[in-house]
């Protein structure tokens, strides 16, 4: 299975990058997520040295290293948030700026972005990807419901 991730050198794209390589460029990246106006929200309550990690083992296996990933699966962790699609397309910029940044081959690059776009699904609810206001208005009550706090509505 692993061997679809291999290049002409034999090497996996995990080998190409190193394990030393591949934790920098997950550690700026989570610092970029964590740290954006956008979408740092929603990592404020989130232990950075544990995200980087899962982060690093989600890159690591779909980049052919033979490690396993400890995290929830990607559905379960992203349901209770209301992330939208112009949320996880902000993930995704910061990731490719960051692959550029850290001057990550383009093949490695090109790789690990269609790996994320085919994970949309399980961490957006947007249907085909769209963006709905009333979607995402309804996801925003879900989630205070979900907190036990209530909109409150003008008088």
């Amino acid at each position: 299975m692993l061997a679809f991730f291999r290049n002409v050198t034999d090497k996996s794209l995990f080998e190409e990058l190193g394990e030393t390589r591949l934790r920098a460029i997950i550690d700026r990246f989570v610092d970029r997520i964590a740290d954006d106006v956008m979408i740092g929200f929603f990592f404020r309550n989130v232990d950075r040295a544990r995200l980087k990690q899962r982060e690093y083992e989600l890159a690591a296996r779909h980049l052919g290293a033979d490690i396993p990933y400890t995290g929830r699966p990607l559905d379960v962790a992203h349901a209770p948030h209301p992330i939208m699609g112009g949320q996880f397309m902000r993930r995704l910029k910061l990731l490719r700026d960051t692959l550029e940044e850290q001057a990550v081959p383009r093949h490695i690059q090109d790789h690990w972005v269609a790996h994320t776009e085919r994970m949309r699904p399980l961490v957006t609810r947007d249907v085909d990807g769209a963006c709905s206001a009333s979607l995402a208005a309804q996801r925003v009550q879900e989630h205070y419901a979900s907190l036990g706090l209530a909109k409150k509505e003008n008088a």
